[in-house]
């Protein structure tokens, strides 16, 4: 059948094999559509909310508010008097963690392994993610602990809002047990981006309660884990530290010694803090040591660790052994680091001690302490207002301000609040018995109170950002509002960058927020296609097969193609000019054919290669652009500079592709292994040569701004200088939010991809991220 001279074709959205053969790249503005499950029924408001909005927009992203979870909003607004606002919806489980916010968006994780993200002006769910099957506690004879029926997201989620992703840790139900994977959702989609598993190599996951709340250090994610309530079975403290990306985690053990246990990193559900310098500091919890003989093991202590998870200092109170006998663990609340250089501590003994930041002081070294500072457990993280800390005492929040001395409390509220206190609008706000409420800081009076139901945990802890105060309860947000009245709608999703793949038979892949716009997967062609390349604006693209046959779909326009030419040699790659309104192709003896507003400046059709050309690359005014032979001959047309090539040299493997700098003053080539060479003021930073690949590496694309690069592999492995990150750390599978036309088993031949603005997602010091990234000037290499 006659190849048509362009083919547009509606959406096929059907499963295919990844089999591809180039790549582009686009960047759209998303939006999140509601969810359309029950949970997306209509929300409780009262009337008092009908008022401009005028708080102002602030964020609330971890546990405390910030690093050394001062829980202190400082944003202005003021809640006197508050009043209700909204009610969500019912969660499909238990809430644990503290709500979070960011973008006018606020967000709750549950035992069912769901997050939510609710628009902060209303409540209605914006969408909601199932992230996997939670733990079945039953399952598991002799397990204890007081989390039922299903053990999921325990830990407050934390959210990194410079890369527009909410992390949380959750509980999965997996044959004979339970694991515990580290998951990464897109803030304003809920698409998943990260799923890796980060149980400790030898434990027993079902036994291991990840608990404390989540905290961020050096693009790493730190996780505390203990054990469940009881005390049972096989468990040790852990603390994993995951950066970001999927690499592997870090990991630092309490109680590690042959015979010994326990020392859970739980702090009552707070998170570590993090100091200047990015280190993390944790308490834990009784361990099996409870002799004076027993050797020291850092459990009943405080512990400062490396992003790393080396131990860099410790204190533990000088009868360490005889708290651990008795339960009475220092490790129930977190350390609280002062501006003056001080810690705070109190744990189950209810001593309350006062540490040096450095150095912490080893066994018996505190500074001061009291004893009976609490009646009761302390269980949480404290509010840190000025130097004077609400610490979260069983009998009542606790204000002391800490000094070198013994600490004594200025006041105690006989309120009935006790969980996780935070500072909004000048007032102390904490939950007990069912109640939210809100505190005089100077004498711990009532000023206010609402009644918000029962609390699945045992400390809840309310936060507040964009003029609202969020209180959970079992398994719905309380929202409260002040004289500013609600917020403004969510704030619009950034550009969310993604990139096209096509397979040989014209299957096209969409991931990220790359949109599908049609494929030839289905059709009969007289020839596979070898390329690809985006339009400017990202809403359309262009493929070409090997006889020139060009195929648009979206917006990108037909201008001609060689498909019903007689060629002395097939064509090998393609790339479009900046304004998307016309385009070259390459054939492998480096003829060019022209099309559109496409400028010919020349080629090497009537010259003898030594090898085969692979592909090209435009300039960025589409006045020039180079070609490239499988030795790296590089040939410059037009304006496009030489500035160098591997023609000379012996290579290990043949040249398969090339990415220009976003100026045009250099270029980098890439070889089958995945080594990379640099030319111009293209820096390297970094290649696959010596590492052994499932698969040969077929193109490469730089950043908008130069300072890194992506390869391609024939399987479709997008790869950088580290591990690729959005990939399903157990299955390998590509992020689900991918979409796709229908293709077959093929290899990927390369390509470059395709934006008009810098990407602020490039991480300091050249690395590129994987997959959902956008690249430069759109262009196939062919099959080496």
């Amino acid at each position: 059948m006659p190849r048509p001279p362009v083919y547009r074709a509606r959406p096929l959205l059907t499963a295919g094999a990844c089999a591809v053969v180039a790549l582009a790249a686009a960047t759209i503005a998303v939006t999140s559509a509601a969810s359309s499950s029950p949970t997306a029924a209509a929300v409780s408001r009262l009337s008092t909310v009908a008022r401009p909005a005028a708080a102002i927009v602030s964020d609330w992203p971890t546990f405390g508010h910030d690093s050394l979870r001062t829980a202190v909003d400082a944003s202005g607004n003021s809640f006197t008097p508050a009043a209700p606002a909204w009610t969500s919806p019912t969660f499909d489980g238990q809430l644990y963690g503290q709500p979070l916010v960011a973008g006018g968006r606020v967000f709750a994780a549950t035992e069912n392994d769901t997050v939510y993200a609710l628009a902060a002006n209303t409540g209605s769910v914006l969408w909601s993610t199932h992230v996997g099957t939670p733990f079945n506690p039953s399952s598991v004879p002799g397990l204890c602990g007081n989390i039922h029926p299903t053990v999921g997201i325990t830990s407050t989620p934390v959210i990194d809002t410079a890369r527009s992703e909410i992390f949380v840790v959750a509980a999965l139900g997996v044959s004979g047990g339970a694991q515990h994977a580290l998951i990464g959702l897109d803030l304003y989609t809920g698409a998943p981006l990260l799923d890796e598993v980060i149980d400790p190599p030898g434990t027993t996951p079902a036994f291991q309660l990840q608990r404390a709340s989540l905290a961020l250090t050096s693009g790493r994610v730190i996780a505390g884990f203990g054990g469940n309530a009881g005390d049972c079975g096989p468990y040790h403290g852990w603390v994993v530290s995951a950066p970001e990306d999927g690499s592997p985690p870090a990991t630092f053990e309490v109680a590690n010694q042959p015979g010994d246990g326990q020392g859970a990193v739980w702090m009552g559900g707070a998170a570590p803090s993090v100091d200047a310098q990015g280190n993390v500091w944790v308490s834990t919890g009784n361990s099996a040591h409870h002799s004076s003989s027993d050797a020291y093991d850092q459990s009943d202590s405080v512990l400062k660790l490396s992003p790393t998870m080396v131990l860099l200092d410790s204190f533990a109170p000088g009868a360490w052994y005889a708290d651990n006998a008795v339960d009475a663990d220092l490790g129930s609340t977190a350390p609280a680091l002062l501006p003056n250089g001080l810690v705070f501590i109190a744990g189950k003994s209810t001593t309350a001690y006062v540490l040096h930041q450095s150095p912490l002081g080893g066994v018996g070294g505190e500074v001061a302490s009291t004893n009976n500072f609490c009646s009761g457990d302390p269980d949480g993280g404290s509010a840190d207002l000025n130097g004077t800390l609400y610490v979260p005492c069983n009998n009542g929040i606790h204000a002391v301000a800490v000094t070198s001395g013994p600490p004594v409390a200025q006041w105690t509220t006989s309120s009935g609040a006790h969980g996780s206190p935070m500072v909004a609008g000048g007032l102390v706000w904490s939950i007990g018995s069912g109640n939210l409420y809100a505190l005089n800081v100077a004498n711990g009076s009532t000023v206010q109170q609402f009644s918000i139901g029962s609390s699945s945990s045992s400390f809840p802890s309310p936060s507040a950002a964009d003029g609202l105060v969020l209180a959970p309860s079992s398994s719905q947000i309380h929202a409260f509002i002040g004289p500013g009245g609600l917020p403004g709608p969510p704030t619009a999703p950034p550009p969310r960058p993604g990139y096209w793949m096509v397979a040989a038979d014209g299957g096209v892949f969409a991931l990220g927020g790359a949109n599908f716009f049609g494929s030839t997967g289905g059709f009969a062609l007289n020839q596979p296609v070898v390329g690809m390349a985006g339009t400017p604006d990202h809403g359309g693209y262009w493929l070409v097969a090997s006889d020139g046959g060009i195929f648009a779909f979206g917006d990108a326009g037909f201008f001609g193609s060689t498909g019903s030419l007689r060629l002395n040699r097939p064509i090998v790659g393609m790339a479009a000019t900046p304004d998307g309104r016309g385009y070259w192709l390459v054939a492998s003896d480096g003829g060019v054919f022209s099309f559109g507003d496409a400028g010919f400046f020349g080629s090497t059709g009537s010259l003898r290669l030594n090898r085969p050309m692979v592909g090209m690359a435009a300039t960025p005014d589409g006045r020039g652009y180079w070609l490239v032979a499988s030795d790296g001959g590089i040939f410059a047309f037009g304006d496009a500079g030489f500035f160098g090539s591997t023609g000379a040299l012996s290579l290990n493997r043949p040249i398969v592709g090339m990415a220009a700098t976003p100026f045009g003053s250099g270029y980098w080539l890439v070889a089958a292994d995945g080594g990379i060479f640099s030319f111009g003021v293209a820096f390297f930073e970094g290649s696959t040569g010596a590492l052994h690949l499932n698969q040969p590496v077929v193109g490469m694309a730089g950043s908008p701004t130069g300072a890194g690069y992506w390869l391609v592999a024939s399987d479709g492995l997008c790869l950088r200088r580290r591990r690729l990150r959005g990939i399903d750390r157990r299955s390998g599978a590509p992020p689900p939010d991918g979409r796709h036309g229908r293709g077959s088993a093929g290899p990927i031949a390369g390509a470059r991809g395709l934006t008009a603005q810098p990407d602020p997602m490039i991480s300091p010091g050249g690395t590129a991220r994987c997959p959902f990234r956008r690249y430069d000037r759109p262009e196939a290499a062919p099959p080496s």
